[in-house]
């Protein structure tokens, strides 16, 4: 089912590794341009899946705190058997909260390792050549090594880009 996905994409998946005449200037930029977009893809699916678990998640997140704050109370009682069960139920609300947080995370990679798997169809036993040796890698590498940290790279400047949007929006609005 995947392979049928990825091969219906595979035009435009292909398409920015073609937009160059060097065959390595292609592929630099094909890996680039395949991140950027398994990252924007992934931010969007994880905003979609915050909205959907917003009242699921708001819901965890005030149980949590009722349950920590009658655990307190217990607590300043001297009730040891309320304080161990408002602390119980107040830890599986934090972990329900939690992995609705897990999930949000999980959609955000989807893309990525959709992307690694169409690699793997157009690129897979390619070996590439490393202009130097690196000790234990070999004078060759395979796909991974390019996509991976140049995924992680944009994911780090994406978070940075939306994080100076957000506070550039809200000083705006603030201001408004």
């Amino acid at each position: 089912m995947l392979e049928i996905i990825l091969s219906g994409l595979d035009a435009w998946l292909i398409a920015p590794f073609r937009w160059f005449e060097s065959p390595e200037a292609g592929f630099f930029f094909g890996i680039f341009a395949l991140a950027l977009q398994s990252v924007a893809i992934g931010h969007a699916l994880m905003s979609v899946m915050g909205r959907m678990q917003h009242s699921v998640m708001h819901k965890h997140h005030a149980e949590a705190e009722r349950r920590s704050e009658l655990a307190m109370q217990a607590l300043q009682v001297q009730d040891k058997t309320a304080y161990l069960a408002q602390n119980r139920l107040a830890k599986d609300a934090y972990g329900h909260a939690m992995a609705l947080g897990v999930g949000k995370f999980t959609a955000s990679l989807c893309p990525a390792v959709g992307a690694l798997a169409w690699l793997d169809l157009r690129f897979r036993g390619v070996p590439l050549e490393l202009p130097v040796a690196i000790p234990g890698l070999g004078d060759s590498v395979f796909y991974p090594f390019y996509f991976i940290p140049s995924y992680i790279l944009v994911r780090l400047c994406w978070g940075y880009a939306w994080r100076r949007y957000r506070r550039y929006r809200f000083l705006r609005e603030a201001s408004a």
